[in-house]
């Protein structure tokens, strides 16, 4: 990756949070800290109770929407015969009582009580490594700042921090587009209507022949491909892990043809594959 590289997805964190601002934190106090944890504690304990007694409704699927290929919101069965219509109903018929399955819980308020305290831990440790130190510098107990309660300072500083961080983000976006306005003419049409693999699952990646496939799990994607054939191809770094996510992708054109970039998230976090190939094609 020349644009999203992973100094750039690790350097620019999207700072979500929350922070209401309280004169309290402005000092150490083991006993607000305490006070404040307990009543965020508690709220949570709540809102999962809450949540263990709603009665779940499954869902029917007799009306589903697709996107089709110019990125229209259409009805499934306006594209579908009658029998795709039903074998997609029966799939997302399946995959609901597989997670209601497996989401369903019995309320247990001394195993949510350590749920509770280990994001807040986690929560801790990522604002350590996500906060500039000019930030944390103004923080007086980093355990309030996780638990949403700064000055108005502080608030203002993460604000502002965030809102740099989004800018950075957006940059490397708006450079990749430029460089991909600038050859997508040379692009075919196929290609480029296509190659759109954001939140699909690699499966699995061999080599057949010459050829180069990526078998996909295009559920949580936007596309109905779930084979990308990259012709006459060669790999130049393979960071694939079984079951990783396709999240970002660069291409170039190269002497070969083309040069694909794609940045995967799985097991060994934020990586990449890169490859050549002539063409592609798409099942």
């Amino acid at each position: 990756m020349k644009y999203l590289t992973k100094e750039w997805y690790y350097g620019n964190k999207d700072i979500c949070l929350d922070l209401d601002v309280d004169s309290n934190a402005e000092q150490l106090s083991e006993d607000y800290y305490k006070k404040l944890y307990n009543e965020k504690l508690n709220e949570f304990l709540e809102a999962e109770k809450e949540a263990s007694e709603i009665e779940y409704e499954p869902e029917t699927w007799e009306d589903i929407q697709l996107m089709d290929d110019e990125g229209n919101i259409v009805n499934a069965r306006d594209i579908m015969s009658d029998e795709e219509f039903e074998q997609l109903r029966q799939e997302l018929l399946q995959n609901e009582q597989d997670s209601a399955e497996y989401e369903v819980e019995e309320y247990d308020e001394e195993k949510l009580t350590k749920d509770f305290l280990e994001m807040h831990q986690g929560e801790i440790e990522d604002l350590k490594t996500s906060l500039a130190k000019e930030i944390l510098d103004e923080v007086a107990d980093i355990r309030v700042l996780a638990l949403g309660l700064s000055t108005q300072n502080v608030k203002d500083l993460v604000e502002k921090y965030s809102q740099e961080c989004e800018k950075r983000f957006e940059k490397a976006f708006n450079e990749y587009n430029k460089h991909w306005y600038s050859i997508s003419d040379k692009v075919p049409a196929n290609i480029k209507e296509n190659y759109n693999f954001h939140d699909c699952r690699i499966l699995d990646i061999k080599k057949e022949g010459n050829d180069i496939v990526f078998e996909l799990d295009n559920s949580g994607g936007f596309t109905n491909i779930n084979k990308v054939i990259y012709k006459d191809a060669e790999i130049l770094e393979n960071n694939f892990v079984e079951g990783c996510y396709w999240v970002y992708d660069e291409m170039y054109l190269c002497d070969k043809g083309y040069e694909f970039h794609i940045a995967v998230d799985g097991e060994n976090g934020y990586n990449y594959i890169t490859l050549t190939a002539s063409d592609l094609t798409f099942e």
